[in-house]
């Protein structure tokens, strides 16, 4: 697996967002393109909605390695990461790929300067930047879907057509990559999970929906389960 540290989002200082016609959650109900500018206070933090200030939340919506069979269109995520459009994929966070050919072959884009769960509208706020990353390879880090490591705990990523299909998957994953590293049996840590897992998603608007589900640094250190 491909170990890949954020270090550094340095975001330009004029952003975009689009939505139309067949394009995310309420395309059926547009009936035109429509585009929006804005302007970014990067250094603030900050941008303007009609008046309305938001914080920002600079995150990487693609990124990932050569998949593992045919090519993948980059609007597509799947376990070789891709579209995944994961605001959890920012500055600090380690991610983890599984690598399908030699080198991995990595690449990111898709930056956003701004994006909800969700990215209900088929765009966050768009953005030029220059990304700083940390390569190296996973010694200690066994699955078969991307996974993010950050100051708050772990996330399981998981892409399907059915977004019911991916929460489910996203957990039994979480659940697989644990389980050996406790003396719990697999129904006790299912009840763990239910009382302190969360099922999250990242995006609904591409080809395949991507679930993540996390679970908290607390439990890691309770089990001194560490993947660095």
């Amino acid at each position: 697996m491909l170990k890949v540290t954020i270090e550094d989002i340095t975001l330009d200082d004029r952003g975009v967002m689009l939505t139309g016609p067949r394009l995310g959650v309420m395309g059926e109900q547009m009936e035109g393109m429509e585009a929006k500018m804005f302007d970014v206070d990067a250094a603030g933090g900050h941008v303007s909605f009609n008046g309305l200030e938001l914080p920002m939340n600079p995150m990487i919506g693609v990124i990932g390695v050569a998949p593992e069979g045919d090519p993948i269109n980059n609007g597509t995520p799947d376990r070789h990461g891709g579209n995944m459009d994961s605001k959890k994929i920012t500055s600090g966070a380690d991610l983890y790929l599984p690598v399908f050919h030699d080198g991995a072959l990595f690449g990111l884009g898709d930056v956003h300067a701004k994006m909800g769960d969700g990215e209900i509208s088929v765009s966050g706020l768009e953005i030029g930047s220059t990304v700083t990353v940390t390569l190296d390879k996973a010694h200690n880090m066994t699955t078969g879907h991307p996974v993010v490591i950050d100051e708050e705990g772990i996330y399981m990523m998981v892409s399907h057509e059915s977004l019911d299909a991916a929460v489910d998957e996203s957990v039994r994953q979480m659940i697989a990559l644990l389980h050996p590293h406790t003396d719990l049996s697999l129904s006790e840590l299912t009840m763990l999970m239910s009382l302190v897992g969360e099922t999250q998603i990242n995006q609904v608007v591409d080809p395949l929906k991507t679930a993540r589900f996390f679970v908290p640094n607390s439990v890691l250190d309770h089990y001194n389960i560490s993947f660095s």
